[in-house]
């Protein structure tokens, strides 16, 4: 038994947790370029995160592994199999009228609510990023970035009627029908045996068939007047039923009765499913349509430092003043050959309470999306840039995060039973695990302030890990983690205008011509081409990014 934990903090681990990965929340530098000493730069950058699918891992007999799945697929299917745990109590409670109904007692496998098809299912991840970056001295910065984000589910679904218990007993109730004809004919079995016409084994057999025919239609009442499931016609405990009540009917009609025909419901319908659930509590445990809004995510502060710039002009394009002295030797192309740009980084991205919890996701919604993870992470990057003479340049980073262990209460969702019948949570040490991100972009330069490109970015993650926070018996601590590792790569199209690139020097001799507006925008479109881990969304992510240089001192 868990212990009883305060709800102040659950975190959600649904399958959509994975939007909140450190590789979407980082701030991704569009170069190993700094902002030289005196000069802030003050950035903006819109991404919008979407995704339907998801790379598998063993998570459905008919997809392999990295195959692209439903978002929906672990919530697709069968519902009672898919509690946790299963509804045993209702399966006792069907069973306890078992014998006076005539079937085996239910099991586990044989017993369903029926199952949910999700006709959609899509996530979304909008967020406005805006970050500071001062060049304290020409190769060292510092600065912060501060996501603004808002997470959208959609949710579509539809009940699929095969089940095998029903709760659409309306054809049982008192003053039904059936009832009211099987208490008659059982009046009249009463009367044959009082009468005295049948003695010996003859009336031995009419007074048990009375009392079992009594008890089968008894039950049903009673079912019947408590809303209480019964089985559907089409399952195996249904066949057995109708099958013991048609031995009823042919013993009544050898002693000159009729029994009533005995109707059971074919199918549950999705009005029962709606009353089931309801009434079962149940309802609260679908995902369904969820919006967090727009609210400050986890902040992030950097420090970048340069060790090798052979990229940036530092020497002013010649002025008038220049071009008045006759002769002067032109010198070297500074844009010939092969050169390099190289910086280094540190990054914290700190964990946030807000006001109303949404980062840690809502417990009573298996869709709902999490604004962060809700723990440090520290962050170092490396950045390089390497140019090919004036037409082609690679821009490339890789950043290794050591997410930092912390303590949590934690909500049990396991992929495979994803509904939850009763809110399962305990304080737990989690580990999330290291990350590597790595972005390259090479890019064709039309001239000194235009090029387009392509653009990858790989993404792993392993699985976390978790442990309880005291004792608890007969659970695995790591049930939580099941599918939680990521692999993923993206592969899109860069555009970027970089006028500051292109005016050559920020700080201008007298004389020399000024940069027209030293500003960077940039518009990048990517989308998941291969994957692993079962919970690893196969997203399209829009981003733009706009840059001001702005002189500070």
């Amino acid at each position: 038994m868990l212990p009883s934990t305060r709800r102040a903090l659950p975190i959600l681990l649904a399958l959509v947790s994975a939007a909140t990965a450190p590789s979407q929340l980082a701030g991704q530098f569009s170069d190993a370029r700094l902002p030289r000493q005196g000069k802030l730069w003050l950035t903006i950058a819109p991404t919008l995160l979407n995704w339907s699918e998801q790379f598998a891992f063993d998570s459905s007999a008919a997809i392999v592994d990295g195959e692209r799945e439903p978002l929906a697929a672990h919530f697709d299917g069968p519902l009672a199999r898919r509690m946790f745990p299963p509804p045993f109590a209702l399966i006792q409670e069907l069973n306890d009228d078992a014998e006076a109904l005539g079937f085996e007692p239910v099991t586990e496998d044989d017993f369903s609510f029926g199952g949910l098809d999700f006709s959609a299912m899509r996530a979304q991840v909008r967020r406005l990023a805006l970050g500071v970056e001062v060049g304290v001295l020409d190769w060292v910065s510092v600065g912060a970035r501060a996501p603004f984000t808002l997470t959208d589910m959609t949710v579509g679904f539809a009940f699929d009627s095969t089940a095998t218990v029903t709760g659409n007993v309306a054809a049982f109730e008192s003053g039904a029908p059936f009832v009211l004809d099987a208490r008659s004919a059982l009046d009249d079995l009463g009367e044959l045996i009082d009468g005295g016409s049948l003695t010996g084994t003859a009336l031995d057999e009419a007074v048990a068939l009375r009392s079992a025919t009594l008890d089968f239609v008894n039950a049903l009442r009673r079912r019947a007047s408590a809303g209480a499931l019964i089985p559907t016609a089409s399952s195996v405990a249904g066949t057995q039923m109708a099958q013991r009540f048609a031995d009823f009917a042919a013993a009544f009609d050898a002693l000159g009765l009729t029994l009533p025909e005995l109707s059971l419901p074919e199918f549950a319908t999705e009005e029962d499913y709606d009353t089931l659930f309801l009434s079962q509590g149940f309802a609260d445990r679908l995902p369904r349509d969820t919006r967090n809004e727009l609210d400050l995510g986890e902040v992030e502060v950097f420090l970048r430092v340069n060790l090798i710039d052979g990229i940036t002009r530092r020497r002013p394009i010649p002025g008038p003043a220049a071009d008045a002295a006759a002769g002067s030797d032109p010198g070297t192309d500074p844009e010939r050959g092969i050169r390099l740009r190289t910086s280094v980084g540190a990054l914290a991205r700190l964990p946030i309470r807000n006001r109303n919890l949404t980062i840690f996701g809502d417990p009573s919604n298996s869709a709902d999306i999490p604004i962060g993870d809700g723990q440090t992470d520290i962050e170092l990057a490396l950045y390089q840039d390497i140019a090919f003479g004036s037409l082609f340049m690679i821009r490339a980073s890789a950043r290794y995060g050591m997410q930092r262990p912390d303590e949590a209460v934690i909500r049990f969702t396991p992929p495979d039973r994803p509904y939850n019948q009763a809110d399962l949570v305990a304080l737990m040490r989690r580990d999330l695990g290291d990350y590597l991100a790595v972005l390259v972009r090479p890019s064709l330069r039309f001239n000194a302030a235009l090029s387009v490109g392509l653009e990858y970015d790989y993404f792993r993650l392993p699985a976390p890990t978790y442990q309880f926070v005291g004792m608890i018996e007969g659970l695995d601590p790591n049930t939580v983690a099941a599918e939680g590792a990521q692999t993923r790569h993206r592969l899109g199209v860069g555009f970027l205008i970089d006028i500051s690139e292109a005016g050559g020097v920020e700080e201008l001799h007298e004389g020399a011509r000024p940069v027209r507006g030293a500003y960077q925008f940039g518009i990048s479109l990517r989308r998941a081409i291969s994957g692993s881990g079962g919970r690893t969304p196969a997203s399209f992510r829009y981003a733009a990014e706009l840059r001001f240089p702005i002189t500070i001192f």
